[in-house]
């Protein structure tokens, strides 16, 4: 008898085994790489949230394809309109991100639905910050992991993440998801045969009335144009504006407004201005210490809370003494006067939402303002305060201004502020200082906090019997400095001049987007609360459960049973 046999069979089979082993486990990584691959490749899912957050809403389906279509139709080439969608990092910093998350899902069904149309792609800007230097406004100007760029042909817009998820005050501190809404409007954008029209004043003594003055701002006139805006220079007085503006611009005026008609039929500039900001658009204004007191501009923009410093006190002959306040920011000054400084960032509210994408990834670039003066809340709005509040996402307190009549809610809120020792000084009517008895300058610290630029916005009530529902109208923003536009700001590498500008005119927005898109909510992030309807999810494990094991024991079935019929 032979003992020998069965144990070289053990050892045959126990050396042919472990290789094998390791095959098949590798095999099953292997397998489930390339199945995970490609169910994330064709978008194979289900989606159990309960607004649908991962997939195309019907409304927004039937948008993109007559979008979509209007392009080809206008197009004068065969091929069809090619869109592209740039995500500035990895996909895997996408999907943790919650701004960028649904937005990344929307964009990636838009290219299932339109795969010759539509195309996705990622980059990531910190490695590779070359890979996106075509859609910078210029070598200075920033693009941040948080963006996402639509462009097509020449024509491209810079989306900021933050403005997909916004905070619903009105529904229990839930957010809200526009993404859908954004980025069909931002491909409408630059898919249109006509960009909509920036109208910049020029009967005010504003620089864009010559060439030279033109010139003298060339970097902001870029900026303009590369926010999607085609520059027209309008005579508000004379002219109409045009009904495709998005958006009016007076920068550095010297005259005021015309406010009302007079006998020789003059058209109320002030009127005009009224009227255009009841609909959905923007106006910017452009103003520094040497402005002179504007009556009617500065009571249109009172109306938007927005109020200049000025200096007014009565002299001992009972004269009235006015001037100009200049700010002075000695603590964060570049200059040996202080009128030269860094700002400050605020702490919530539109005028940090406005620049989300500058303080949460760029690490918050210094801003430069110079010669400027200082705006307070008008004294006919509300002063409010915000408290910290974990549920609805504001970290920190910030005041702001708040005023309602007639079913129209406006806020103003700062953007920039200068520093806690900062002062004004009083300026005379030839830019001197103003100064006291004994040669001093005068100083006026009674105006509240030094805002240098202010963002105010309406929102128009509707559905008002169904309780309280708002949307987004007009915006003014305010700008109380004109060398924070000059040239050699914009064209420094050391200043986030470039990247503030451009952020505001993402805010305020530059085009008429689809408004039949709704937002879908999203549930709160507080523990406990689920983005997932429990019907769902439970059916979900129960399947991922229940299915493996039936299909196990029903092949150890036919296995067991072959096996005895065999035998």
């Amino acid at each position: 008898m032979k003992f020998g046999n069965g144990f070289r069979g053990e050892r045959r089979r126990g050396f042919f085994g472990l290789p094998l082993t390791c095959l098949v486990i590798v095999a099953v990584l292997l397998l489930n790489l390339g199945i995970s691959a490609l169910f994330s490749h064709q978008l194979w899912w289900i989606d159990l949230t309960e607004k649908e957050l991962h997939k195309l809403s019907p409304t927004a389906k039937t948008l993109l394809q007559q979008t979509l279509a209007s392009a080809n139709a206008q197009s004068d080439g065969d091929e069809p309109v090619t869109v592209e969608i740039i995500f500035c990092a990895d996909p895997d910093m996408i999907k943790g991100n919650e701004n960028l998350r649904y937005a990344y899902y929307s964009a990636l069904q838009m290219q299932k639905a339109h795969p010759k149309s539509i195309k996705v792609s990622t980059t990531n800007v910190w490695k590779n910050p070359s890979s996106v230097d075509e859609y910078r406004v210029n070598a200075y100007s920033s693009i941040y992991q948080s963006n996402v760029i639509v462009s097509s042909g020449s024509e491209f817009r810079v989306l900021s993440g933050s403005s997909f998820l916004k905070k619903d005050t009105y529904n229990d501190g839930f957010d809200d998801y526009y993404g859908e809404k954004i980025l069909i409007g931002a491909i409408l954008a630059v898919t249109r045969a006509e960009a909509p029209i920036c109208a910049l004043t020029v009967n005010h003594g504003e620089p864009f009335a010559t060439e030279e003055g033109k010139q003298e701002y060339s970097e902001f006139l870029r900026v303009i144009e590369t926010a999607g805006y085609k520059i027209q220079y309008l005579n508000l007085e004379q002219d109409e504006i045009p009904a495709d503006c998005r958006l009016i611009i007076t920068f550095d005026p010297k005259t005021d407004f015309v406010s009302s008609y007079d006998n020789t039929g003059t058209v109320s500039e002030a009127k005009k201005l009224e009227k255009y900001l009841s609909q959905t658009n923007g106006f910017m204004v452009f103003t520094d210490a040497d402005t002179p007191k504007l009556f009617n501009l500065e009571e249109l923009l009172e109306q938007w809370g927005i109020s200049y410093g000025r200096y007014e006190q009565e002299g001992e002959d009972g004269s009235k003494i006015t001037g100009n306040v200049q700010v002075l920011d000695a603590e964060h000054a570049i200059n040996g006067t202080g009128s030269v400084f860094y700002s400050q960032y605020a702490t919530g509210g539109v005028g940090q939402s406005a620049l989300a994408n500058l303080v949460d990834i760029g690490g918050s670039p210094k801003i430069l303002f110079g010669n400027a003066t200082s705006i307070r809340f008008s004294d006919n709005y509300q002063k409010a305060y915000q408290l910290p509040d974990a549920e609805q996402g504001i970290e920190t307190a910030f005041t702001y201004g708040t005023y309602y009549k007639n079913g129209n809610l406006r806020n103003i809120y700062e953007v920039f502020h200068a520093g806690d020792a900062a002062r004004c000084q009083v300026k005379n009517a030839d830019g001197s200082p103003m100064l006291d008895g004994e040669g001093n300058p005068v100083l006026a610290d009674t105006f509240g906090g030094y805002y240098l630029m202010t963002l105010s916005n309406q929102s128009v009530q509707v559905n008002p019997n169904k309780g309280n529902s708002y949307a987004d109208g007009s915006y003014v923003c305010a700008v109380a400095s004109v060398e924070f536009a000059s040239n050699a700001v914009l064209q420094s590498a050391s200043y986030g001049n470039t990247d503030v500008l451009l952020s505001v005119l993402y805010e305020i927005g530059r085009e008429v987007g689809p408004v039949d898109i709704d937002s879908k909510i999203i549930n709160d992030f507080e523990m406990g609360i689920s983005y997932y309807t429990p019907e769902g999810v439970n059916i979900a494990t129960a399947i991922l459960v229940v299915l493996p094991a039936v299909i196990c024991a029903a092949v150890g079935i036919v296995i067991l049973v072959k096996r005895r019929v065999r035998s």
